[in-house]
């Protein structure tokens, strides 16, 4: 037992030293505060302090400890209350940070023996609490508001007990008593009130009147109290009725008025009552204009009897409107009291008059504010009444009357009573309306009158106002309806001084020229309209007005504008698809027109500028992923494939086309389809460049192309390889001369170009079945030009030349003639005429010929080969006879011989002759034996 009360003693110890630690760290957190000028380092010393406040615990006892304790904590509450106030009264806490401290303070204030204390430590919470509770509500944080009240209502009953305690003891005498009591009811109601407060904004407002009942029972000992209490009533009344809580505003504002009558005399002004019996007629009228009509017509009028004041009649004039059922002459009467009161304003007369328009009390607004406009005659507001006037007349339309009162105006603002500035601007404004609705009627004349209206309220130094820009051609729009060309053209010329860099001035310019005719005049506005984007105008406005531009001039039939008008929508516009549309229709001119206007050279030249552009913005299109890319991508396509194949001898503009086919193709689905179209374009652009070098007189121009050709090649190569890997199709490509006709257009640009790779690419046609022989006779004559010149390669395409011609089963031996006579020709070239060795490759292949002839020809073998073989291998015998070779001389004289033997019509003309010689050689040859006999 003794040990467990020793430890119960040192815990309770060990407990007391932390308080006072606590209290140490508290008390050097508020040091920190006081001197904080920063609100957001305030507000993490108010967060630290929250933190140590809730370690505090434990100060009921009275141990010396707990007593010290509380001593510290009642100063520091007293010392963190007033930095509160001394830093809200400098400025340096927000109202939120503030309502936190002082209930920071507050809670230091009640952790000391809560609600213990003497009467002065009591009045201090008292105090502390109440003013925390209304900080909490000037932040709008009713709920926190709730628990300083309370806290405060407990240490008034506290109060209240030890008065009643000291008056039973004998302490206190009576009037000290009623004194005490009486200022512990003062604090009462003042926390009633800001519970009441709070309760309203909380919409417990059933709470909040009972709070306020128990304030007006307070009242017959706080007599002072009741206007207070009225006009917290009518702010509550207010609260209520703007957040449209009209039930609720009407019981406020009905016990703010009863509270205002007082018990002996009035609390509250007769102009504070009539202001609250306004307010309660409109709530009344927001809250069932039906059902409390009649007691919001009392209302008012007894507002009115209290205290006559425009505002409650222009009340009383809204609420005989809201009935049907009021006679006229009573609503007369009432209009009549509202605008003869002499304070009336402009503006709630105003109100008035809009209020009987509102209802359809034409007549009685129109003598209205004919009545204010006598009565405010010398008034600088005079021009509001104008106004009004005007609008009722004109919603009206009783046009006479408005236009006269225009006049007036005019004539008054130009000479005696000039309308202010916002004034002036609302009649432009109306006066434009009624502009805008006849013209939109097609009275054009009737426009032009209110145009001319507003145009005489401009004074001269608005002359470059962009209004009047506006206003001039509005103006000119309406010349133009009107026909009246030259007035027309000034009005804008107008319009373009007071606004030079405006598109829509250019635009009224270009439609005057257009109209008249003017091509060149409506060629340069287009021009300057398109200027004005470069000058900071709205793109979407330049780019409107150059369509309507170009619309105007399709309407009009006048092609050389409406192509520059599009042409500068092209450049202009941001938008693709606006652009896009642009280039068709500017496709579609130059290919009508471009025979009557200019060459064809020209007009594909420009043409295909279009289709580059086109394919720009097609690109990204395609880059927004947005639709359309395929139908337009196919159109353009379809028109760069027919001109290129309309080009004619033009190679060059061919390739170009056909190179804008390709391109726009990619930009299609890669079905099989589109992949074909894919590889002509890239084979026909090939071979127009190949054409375009061949034609080409500039060195440096024919290699550009050939090198194209090459690039053009390869391309088509890979779509060819996508054909063959695509799973779209099992359709048969082996068949197809694409593959040889891109080795042929390769072969010519490299042997044009000198690159060695030429017999890579015979092998690889070798290795073709679907090569024929012309490719193979085309390669080898190729082969022969310069710079190539290997004829190497020739002879070894002729020779496959020559064996596909055999290989077919019904042989050309017309063109298998020509293939030996390539052939023949080459190789003999080789070497000296003398030299033996130098004909051998020339006789193998003349023996073929001779084989070919003597079994397979069957006399199809052209007559002229025939005799061209003959030659040859007579002129090589006879040169070699000359040189002494007198062997190999008869052999070659031999083979033409044979030859000879072969023609018909022609054997004739040599038989003779050769069959001499042929003997002379033999004769030669064996004299030449006998003398190499006798040597040996």
């Amino acid at each position: 037992m003794i040990s467990s009360g020793k430890f119960k003693f040192n815990a309770m110890k060990d407990s007391e030293s932390e308080v006072l630690t606590t209290v140490a760290q508290i008390q050097a957190v508020i040091k920190a505060l006081e001197k904080d000028k920063d609100e957001d380092k305030a507000a993490r010393r108010a967060e630290k302090l929250s933190e140590l406040l809730d370690k505090v615990s434990g100060l009921d006892g009275d141990s010396d400890k707990n007593r010290e304790a509380s001593a510290e904590l009642q100063n520091c509450a007293v010392n963190l209350w007033n930095i509160a106030v001394a830093k809200r009264a400098g400025g340096h806490l927000g109202s939120g940070l503030n309502a936190r401290v002082r209930h920071l303070a507050c809670q230091l204030a009640f952790k000391a023996n809560p609600l213990e204390g003497s009467e002065v430590v009591l009045r201090r919470r008292v105090m502390m609490a109440s003013k925390t509770g209304r900080a909490w509500l000037d932040c709008g944080n009713p709920s926190m508001a709730d628990n300083s009240l309370s806290l405060a209502s407990e240490c008034l009953e506290k109060l209240t007990k030890n008065v009643l305690l000291s008056v039973a003891d004998g302490k206190l005498s009576e009037d000290d008593k009623e004194k005490q009591k009486t200022e512990i009811e003062k604090d009462m109601f003042k926390v009633f009130c800001y519970q009441a407060e709070s309760s309203v904004a909380q919409e417990q407002h059933d709470v909040a009147m009972r709070l306020a009942q128990r304030c007006k029972e307070m009242l017959a000992r706080l007599p002072k109290e009741t206007t207070f209490l009225a006009m917290l009533c009518y702010n509550f009344g207010v609260e209520t009725y703007q957040k449209q809580k009209y039930e609720e505003a009407v019981a406020w504002l009905r016990e703010s008025f009863e509270l205002g009558k007082g018990s002996g005399q009035p609390a509250t002004s007769s102009k504070n009552q009539a202001r609250t019996l306004r307010l309660l007629a409109s709530a009344y009228l927001e809250w069932d204009s039906k059902q409390h009509w009649q007691k919001a017509l009392n209302a008012v009028g007894l507002a009115n009897s209290e205290h006559s004041h425009p505002a409650g009649l222009h009340l009383k004039v809204h609420i005989l409107l809201v009935s049907d059922t009021v006679e006229d002459s009573r609503l007369v009467a009432a209009v009549t009291d509202c605008l003869h009161h002499p304070e009336l304003t402009v503006e709630l007369a105003l109100n008035t008059i809009k209020l009987l328009v509102e209802h359809k009390r034409t007549q009685l607004a129109l003598d209205g504010v004919k009545q204010l406009t006598q009565q405010f005659q010398a008034s600088p507001e005079l021009g509001k009444v104008h106004l009004l006037h005007l609008r009722v007349l004109l919603d009206n339309s009783l046009l006479q009357g408005a236009k006269a009162l225009v006049e007036d105006c005019i004539t008054g603002h130009n000479t005696t009573q000039p309308l202010d500035t916002t004034t002036r601007k609302r009649f432009h404004l109306l006066l434009w309306e009624q502009a805008a609705q006849a013209y939109e009627a097609n009275d054009h004349e009737e426009a032009l009158g209110w145009y001319n209206y507003s145009r005489n309220l401009f004074s001269s130094s608005d002359r470059q106002d962009n209004n009047m820009a506006k206003l001039e051609r509005n103006r000119s729009a309406c010349y133009l309806h009107l026909k009246q060309y030259d007035k027309a053209l000034e009005a804008a010329r107008q319009a373009e001084t007071c606004d030079p860099t405006s598109p829509h001035t250019q635009y009224a310019l270009f439609k005057i020229a257009l109209l008249q005719g003017n091509s060149d005049a409506a060629i340069e506005a287009i021009e300057r309209m398109g200027a004005a984007d470069e000058k900071g105008e709205e793109d979407s406005t330049v780019e409107g007005l150059v369509c309507l531009a170009a619309q105007l001039a399709f309407e009009e039939s006048n092609r050389d504008v409406a192509i520059r008008a599009l042409e500068r929508l092209v450049q202009q516009s941001h938008n693709i698809q606006q652009v896009l549309t642009a280039i068709r229709c500017l496709t579609r001119l130059r290919l009508t027109f471009s025979a009557a206007s200019e060459g064809q050279r020209s007009g594909n030249d420009i043409i295909l500028s279009y289709l580059e552009k086109a394919h720009s913005k097609l690109q990204e299109l395609k880059g927004t992923k947005e639709d359309g890319v395929v139908n337009e991508a196919t159109w353009f396509m379809k028109i760069a494939w027919n001109l290129g194949l309309k080009c004619g001898d033009d190679s060059n503009m061919m390739h170009q086309f056909f190179d804008m086919c390709f391109k726009f193709s990619s930009l299609c689905p890669e079905d099989m389809a589109n992949l074909v179209r894919k590889k002509t374009c890239a084979l026909m652009a090939a071979a127009a460049c190949l054409q375009s070098a061949r034609n080409a007189s500039d060195p440096d121009e024919k290699m550009k192309m050939l090198k194209k050709a090459i690039l053009h090649v390869d391309t088509c190569r890979e779509t060819c390889r996508e054909i063959s890997n695509s799973k779209i199709t099992d359709t048969d490509c082996s068949g197809d001369s694409t593959p040889v006709l891109l080795c042929l257009y390769e072969f010519e640009a490299k042997a044009q170009l000198g690159e060695p790779d030429l017999a890579l690419l015979v092998d690889r046609v070798m290795g073709m079945p679907q090569a024929d022989a012309k490719t193979l006779e085309t390669m080898a004559a190729l082969a022969q030009e310069s710079p190539a010149a290997l004829p190497t390669i020739s002879v070894k395409a002729l020779k496959e030349a020559i064996k596909r011609h055999l290989q077919t089963p019904n042989t050309d031996f017309t063109k298998c003639s020509k293939a030996f006579h390539s052939l023949i020709q080459l190789v003999l070239n080789k070497g000296s005429n003398s030299d033996p060795s130098s004909k051998e490759e020339a006789w193998g292949y003349y023996k073929e010929a001779m084989d070919i002839i003597d079994n397979k020809s069957q006399g199809c073998y052209p007559e002229m080969e025939i005799l061209w073989l003959m030659t040859k291998a007579w002129n090589c015998g006879i040169h070699l006879l000359s040189a002494g070779h007198y062997v190999d001389a008869e052999h070659w004289c031999g083979m033409s011989m044979k030859l000879l033997k072969h023609l018909s019509s022609l054997r004739t003309h040599y038989d003779t002759q050769m069959t001499a010689v042929y003997g002379e050689v033999l004769a030669k040859i064996e004299a030449q034996k006998v003398r190499s006999n006798k040597e040996e």
